[in-house]
């Protein structure tokens, strides 16, 4: 009787050890230590008043490991209101979680508006992934009290893909 009670320890320790191994390998990003630049529509606002509907481009390098990508430069332009957003708190991190979903953290943003503008995060900003049209998108994130992306949608570069 002790022996199946050691052998059945040592099942349960090793189906443990491979559900703790399974949730270790996290999704990765490919090509590993390359730098990029990517861009595409991204709609804002902060409070009641303030709603730009911009372009964001961003620049920067996936990590020797692919376990994440740091975003190093970020820009938006189209026009006065996208002028006046400005990215802060770099570098912004992005994680694959899986093969169909990330996240991007350390977002901040400082609107420069008279009285009206501030500064929004630091948040996280959940969102998809889609390996084939290389768009990384979210919607309805809170990235401070009174500031919230619309809608985002950027395209990766062609070699940009999340693996497991």
């Amino acid at each position: 009787m002790q022996t199946t009670v050691k052998f059945t320890t040592h099942i349960v320790l090793a189906v443990l050890g491979l559900i703790a191994y399974h949730q270790a390998q996290a999704a990765r990003i490919e090509p590993a230590g390359s730098a990029f630049t990517a861009q595409g529509p991204i709609s804002f606002s902060k409070g009641a008043l303030i709603s730009a509907d911009c372009t964001i481009k961003v620049a920067g390098k996936v990590a020797a490991d692919g376990s994440s990508a740091s975003v190093d430069k970020v820009e938006f332009d189209g026009g006065l209101k996208c002028s006046r957003v400005e990215a802060t708190n770099l570098p912004w991190i992005l994680v694959a979680k899986d093969t169909k979903s990330g996240a991007m953290s350390k977002i901040s943003v400082d609107v420069h508006a008279f009285g009206l503008g501030g500064k929004c995060g630091p948040s996280t900003a959940d969102g998809t992934w889609d390996n084939a049209t290389g768009k990384l998108e979210a919607t309805d994130v809170s990235i401070g009290e009174d500031c919230k992306i619309k809608t985002v949608s950027i395209k990766m570069p062609p070699n940009f893909k999340v693996v497991e």
